[in-house]
């Protein structure tokens, strides 16, 4: 959907490029910045090199599958971008405010020794991690491209790295009125209501396959739970915006009203239990 991957795009390159400003402001204070700065832009290639490899080797497996094998693929990459945003956001909200810090150390103890390929390893690893975890989070729009999405698709993807760049920039100049942590926690919520947009899809998906073998489901799973068509039709620039981003459905079925509110429990008690052991 128009907006989702240009956010995606636009949030996960923040990072990357983060990332990369902080290690090259590092590298141009060396006695041996010139070639510092080589390793560094090495890294970069061999990490998006990885991440575009990946998008490959799902289109690829992805149009060999039947149309069965097809849909338990698409669940299965729903399902994994799912844990997988989940994660990552968990991970920046315990790291974030140290990032910087634990990046240059880890750098100063690669180059101690004139271990430049230890930066090479270190960048190409952390932007390949961006770069998949955009591929996996996208897997859905990828298996479906054809001639007539294609140049939307990658206008989109251009659209969020200048954007991001222009974030980048813009809290360069004003972090000290709006500090990178806040940032992240923002978009990190907005993360996770993609995360359960993407957990619904998957089980609304399995429910509709077994039906379609004709397996023994409870009525009442696949029943609708209300309509507020009238108010927000799902189908409406509005209701397809909070759709996308945040599970909305103007007639949810009952499993999707129990995935989402176990979703939105079990978030609950991990980030409180990480609050807890802080």
């Amino acid at each position: 959907m128009k907006g989702q991957i240009l956010f995606v795009i636009w949030r996960e390159s923040i990072e990357a490029l983060l990332l990369i400003g902080i290690i090259y402001a590092w590298i141009k204070q060396h006695i041996d910045s010139r070639n510092g700065l080589r390793y560094l832009w090495g890294g970069v290639v061999i990490g998006i090199s990885c991440s575009i490899l990946l998008a490959l080797l799902i289109y690829g497996v992805f149009n060999v599958l039947n149309d069965t094998g097809q849909s338990l693929f698409m669940i299965f990459m729903e399902l994994s971008a799912c844990v997988l945003i989940v994660q990552m956001v968990y991970w920046m909200n315990s790291h974030s405010h140290s990032m910087k810090s634990d990046i240059v150390s880890g750098l100063a103890q690669k180059t101690e020794k004139r271990n430049w390929w230890g930066v090479t390893f270190i960048v190409a690893i952390a932007i390949a991690r961006e770069g998949s975890e955009i591929v996996v989070f996208l897997s859905g729009f990828i298996m479906s491209l054809n001639a007539n999405n294609a140049v939307d698709f990658f206008a989109e993807v251009a659209g969020g790295i200048v954007i991001a760049a222009l974030t980048l920039y813009l809290f360069s100049l004003i972090n000290h009125h709006v500090p990178w942590r806040v940032f992240f926690n923002v978009t990190g919520v907005l993360l996770l209501f993609l995360a359960v947009s993407l957990l619904l899809k998957g089980a609304e998906e399995s429910i509709n396959l077994l039906l379609e073998y004709d397996y023994s489901i409870p009525d009442f799973l696949y029943l609708p739970a209300w309509n507020t068509t009238g108010f927000i039709d799902d189908s409406g620039i509005v209701g397809n915006l909070l759709n996308a981003f945040f599970g909305y459905r103007s007639q949810p079925i009952w499993l999707s009203v129990i995935v989402f509110v176990s979703y939105w429990v079990v978030i609950a008690a991990l980030f409180v239990r990480r609050k807890k052991h802080a």
